[in-house]
């Protein structure tokens, strides 16, 4: 017994003594630039024990006294450092100044490193977005990029944003191509905490290698990879927070409206006895929560890589009965066998999304609707308050919430690999790329009972559709890569081939039964069915030669041959190439002396040709319509009969996009202060359109043409400085662009122009007209208010002609600007803006100080019109429903200082003439976009919990906006049409009621084990 006492107490004395020389070191990585280092691995030299620095370069290990760490980041020089106690370490990576340069940019097919670099590409790293809080990844983009524009279509859960590179080159889609992970995707399917770099191709010469898809620009998104050698990482990041309407619109009240009415006359006899109050905005409009949580798991061994995460988001809207939540899992792996000659990797990505789209609601119903209507009306059938029969005909906003249920469920799956094999010749190598997309889901529209709207019965009904979108993808490419002494040389040569199949199918019923949920449930004599069948292939053939001369005089050609099977025979196939060339004048000799203040200077410039097929499928064809029934004899006869609707001319080809682009890059001060500038021209040849024939035709549909010419002109710049005072780190990043787009030629027809936006049909606002821009503005001017009808009419024409006899003191004067003696919208409307903003910046900015971080970033447009037409239906005069306070201040004889016109029910004068300069406002703004302060806590108290780092962090979104728009928010792109308005690029910057943009306070953690 004693023996084995005193052998117990060896063991626990060798292992306490052993414990005891185990030491925790902590220490901190910083670049040549005294920058803190992100990711840099620190590894006992000998085990398997390694970690990394977290986002402020701080890393904390435990190693045995006299053990070494030795300590590596890409670019830069390994450092070793034996340890003898556990006081701090400070490391300083050495890479040289030109590190930066070295950074490995991802471009089509490949990658370059950045010195090396001759097109227009900015990069976006996972680093940069670790903190962002974009609900997806194109809001990842806003403000980061110069010449990239990201606004919002609508603000509803899960909506989408338009994203447009270098302004519009077509009157269809003006989507960029995105590429993930090899395979052309949506760019929503991944999430923002999966990126690990966003590069965005602007110019011809670095899409071009992507052909006919590239004409709007390339965003490629690179996801995370797990890193071989390193034991795996566990990382959570989550956030809480709420969601608020920042901003509400000033509408009348009960007795301001009635009040109001009395005054001018107009209070109908019934409303006297009326006493309810509804302010409909705060009865739709709710403080709305959401909630994001993302986890993943990195790693690799010494042979191959893992990288798994998983994420979720649940979005509140702040319109009643609206909400978005979406699953997400990701999964990448990489293997290397056959001492790294065969390289596989393959990426899945699976997103499953459910929206409640609530009803077909306008915006602008909410706010016309009179606030004497009661919310609840238990007597009236479906439970809610009804509008009288002497109101404007608006449904109840709160009943039409609840009764009516819109949904939308969808489930993204993409699957892409490769295989990558070294040849017999150096620097030869094979790669197989195969991806596939499969899109599958279903809308749900319901009215659960029926109700009274007004005086009229709505019967319930169900209907519900199916769709089914699947793509795959093949490509072979031979990659030649080689060093001969100065010379560098990269080939590439490839063949994909591409097919997508779009399926879908609905059916409804009228008279659904109280309490159920199926079609079968509804009236057989009141139902509807439809289906489509969509194919497209696309074959294509492509090469790229990249060629640098002591990494001084750069040249880079491709070519790429694209068929598709959306144009007829002989014209099916387009060739695009694209040339550049770049200087890096910081390497030559005579620039020597200059190099310890000029870090880089280059010279860029490049020219190609892209193309755009985005045109429908089958358009050249006569095609079968079906559905063309009747009844004879009592009985139902199905029809189809062919040639129903136009057919584009065989001579339809490709629409094509020629760039010309002339960059400089520079950086100063060890590459703390860097400097980008590009100035191009783009312009677009053959633009596809859909062109109207005449109704005497007989035929429906309009033919697609080969129409015109679009120019766009622009200039970018971005400039960043980050520098250290002390203990202080501090970044600051500026980007600014202004565009120039020009309707250059109509090259069909003899009329130079298309009409575009015209609200519910009431005068077209927007053209496109030659020597303008698209979706230019044309309204009739107005020139104050007449103060007298001797002023009425005493405003003639030339001629002598009274303008406008119709009007009274109190009406609104209209420019005649071709002086015929009349208003008429077409002929006297002039050209008074642009929605596009003649300039766009971003400014963001990041500091540290001792585990506390801020981030801002502001963002803005100036030079741009917004047309409110959202104002002009709660100003106008002429139907029963509530207005905006501003008529309050409407014109009356003792009342002429105003610009509101006198309140008229009849308007005789067309006061509220929608072609008008009376709804055209100014679109600038200046907004604090993101605010958001965190703190990392130190090491010693994470060490204590197997925490490698953990930050926590408080945040806003849309904090604030200055701007003179008197709209719920200024930031419109193109119309979504989820709430009706139209959704082509004519829509752009036309308020018609869009969701507004909400505040967003949040809460969150990052920490990884």
């Amino acid at each position: 017994m004693r023996k084995f006492i005193l052998l117990v107490l060896f063991s626990l004395y060798g292992v306490f003594a052993w414990a005891q020389q185990l030491l925790q070191v902590k220490g901190t990585v910083r670049d040549w630039a005294d920058q803190p280092l992100i990711g840099a691995t620190v590894t006992v030299k000998g085990t398997t024990r390694v970690t990394k620095t977290d986002q402020f370069g701080n890393f904390s290990i435990q190693l045995e006294k006299g053990q070494t760490l030795e300590v590596t980041y890409l670019g830069m020089a390994t450092q070793a450092i034996q340890v003898r106690d556990e006081l701090p370490i400070q490391v300083q990576l050495q890479g040289g100044e030109s590190s930066a340069l070295e950074e490995v940019i991802v471009i089509g097919y490949g990658t370059v490193r950045k010195k090396d670099l001759t097109g227009a590409v900015a990069s976006v790293t996972g680093k940069d977005l670790q903190s962002n809080l974009a609900k997806n990844t194109a809001g990842a983009l806003q403000g980061r990029v110069a010449g990239v524009s990201v606004t919002n279509s609508g603000g509803a859960p899960g909506a989408g944003l338009n994203v447009t590179i270098r302004g519009l080159s077509s009157f269809g889609s003006n989507t960029p191509l995105y590429v993930v992970d090899g395979v052309f995707s949506d760019i929503n399917l991944v999430d923002p905490n999966d990126i690990a770099s966003l590069e965005v191709l602007k110019d011809a010469s670095a899409a071009a290698i992507y052909g006919s898809r590239a004409a709007n620009g390339v965003v490629i998104v690179t996801t995370k990879s797990g890193r071989q050698n390193t034991a795996a990482t566990l990382s959570v990041n989550a956030f809480t927070g709420i969601q608020k309407v920042p901003k509400m619109l000033d509408l009348m009240d009960a007795t301001q409206w009635k009040n109001f009415q009395k005054a001018n006359g107009t209070l109908p006899p019934a409303a006297e006895a009326m006493t309810t109050n509804t302010d409909w905005q705060d009865e739709v409009f709710r403080t709305a929560p959401m909630h994001k949580v993302n986890v993943d798991i990195a790693g690799g061994g010494e042979r191959s890589t893992y990288s798994v995460s998983a994420g979720y988001m649940k979005q509140n809207g702040v319109l009643l009965n609206t909400d978005y939540d979406a699953f997400n899992l990701r999964t990448k792996n990489t293997f290397s066998l056959f001492n790294n000659h065969l390289r596989l990797g393959n990426t899945f990505l699976v997103k499953n999304g459910n929206q409640q789209r609530g009803s077909e609601l306008v915006i602008t119903d909410i706010l016309r609707q009179n606030p004497l209507v009661p919310v609840y009306d238990p007597e009236i059938l479906g439970g809610y308050g009804a509008y009288s029969t002497w109101m404007k005909n608006i449904e109840n906003p709160v009943g039409v919430l609840n009764l009516y249920d819109n949904q939308r469920h969808q489930t993204d799956i993409m699957l892409s690999g490769y295989a990558e094999v070294d040849l017999f010749v150096e620097g030869l190598k094979y790669r197989l790329n195969v991806g596939a997309n499969r899109t599958t889901g279903r809308n749900y529209s319901k009215k659960a009972e029926p109700h009274m709207y007004g005086d009229q019965f709505l019967k319930s009904y169900l209907r519900e559709n199916a769709f089914f979108n699947n793509q795959w993808l093949i490509e072979n490419t031979l990659h030649y890569d080689r060093t001969f002494d100065k010379h560098t040389l990269s080939v590439l040569a490839g063949y994909s081939a591409q097919e997508n199949n779009n399926r879908g199918f609905g059916v409804g019923r009228m008279d659904i039964p109280l309490g159920t949920d199926a079609i079968d449930a509804g009236a057989m004599d009141q139902q509807s069915t439809n289906g489509s069948l969509q194919e497209e292939a696309l074959i294509s053939q492509f090469g790229r030669l990249m060629y640098s001369y002591d990494s001084r005089y750069l040249l880079t050609a491709t070519i790429r041959r694209d068929g598709s099977s959306k144009f007829a025979d002989g014209q099916r196939y387009g060739v695009f190439p694209s040339i550049a060339l770049g200087w890096n004048v910081m390497n030559e000799r005579f620039f020597e002396s200059a190099k310890n203040t000029v870090n880089e200077f280059k010279i860029r410039a490049s020219y190609g040709r892209l193309g755009n097929q985005n045109i429908g499928n089958y358009t050249t064809q006569f095609t079968t319509e079906y559905g063309i029934n009747y009844i004879q004899g009592g009985k139902l006869w199905l029809g189809a009969i062919p040639g129903y609707n136009w057919a584009s001319p065989n001579n339809l080809t490709w629409e094509e996009t020629e760039t010309s682009n002339i960059g400089l890059d520079l950086a100063f001060l060890k590459n703390r202060l860097t400097v980008s500038a590009d100035y191009y021209v783009r312009e677009t040849k053959n633009i596809l359109l859909g062109i109207n024939r005449a109704p005497s035709s007989g035929l429906g549909g309009t033919p697609t043409m080969n129409a015109g010419i679009i120019s766009n002109k622009g200039f970018e710049f971005l400039t960043s400085y980050r520098d250290a005072v002390g203990t202080v780190n501090y970044s600051i990043a500026v980007n600014a662009s202004a565009v120039k787009n020009n309707m250059k030629a109509v090259t069909v027809g003899s009329v130079q122009e298309f009409s575009g936006f015209n609200p519910h049909s009431e005068g077209n606002v927007t053209w496109a007209r030659v020597g303008y821009p698209i979706g230019g503005f044309w309204l009739i001017k107005t020139d104050g208010l007449f103060q007298s009808d001797a002023e009425v009419q005493a405003y003639k024409s030339s001629n002598g002609t009274v303008i406008q006899p119709n009007a009274k003191a109190g009406d609104i004067r209209f420019v005649d600007f071709n002086d015929d003696g009349k208003i008429t919208d077409y002929e006297d409307a002039q050209y008074l803006g642009s929605p596009f903003p003649k300039l766009a910046y971003g400014i963001r900015g990041n500091v540290e100080y001792k585990g506390v971080d801020l981030g801002f970033f502001f963002d803005g447009v100036s030079g741009n019109k917004i047309y409110n037409y959202t104002r002009a239906r709660i100003e106008s005069s002429n139907e029963v429903n509530n207005h905006s306070t501003s008529l309050l201040n409407s014109w009356t004889a003792s009342n002429t200082n105003t610009d509101i016109p006198r309140y008229t029910r009849d308007d005789p004068n067309d006061n509220k003439r929608r072609a008008s300069d009376r709804w055209l406002e100014s679109g600038a703004f200046f907004r604090l976009k993101t605010l958001e302060i965190g703190y990392t806590l130190p090491t010693q108290l994470l060490s204590k919990a197997s925490l490698k780092n953990t930050r926590i962090f408080f945040a806003a979104d849309n904090l604030f906006t200055a701007t003179k728009y008197k709209g719920y928010t200024p930031d419109l792109g193109v119309n979504s049409d989820d709430n009706g308005g139209g959704s082509s690029i004519m829509t752009a910057g036309t308020d018609y009621g869009r969701f507004p943009l909400a505040r967003t306070i949040m809460f969150g953690l990052q920490a990884s084990f």
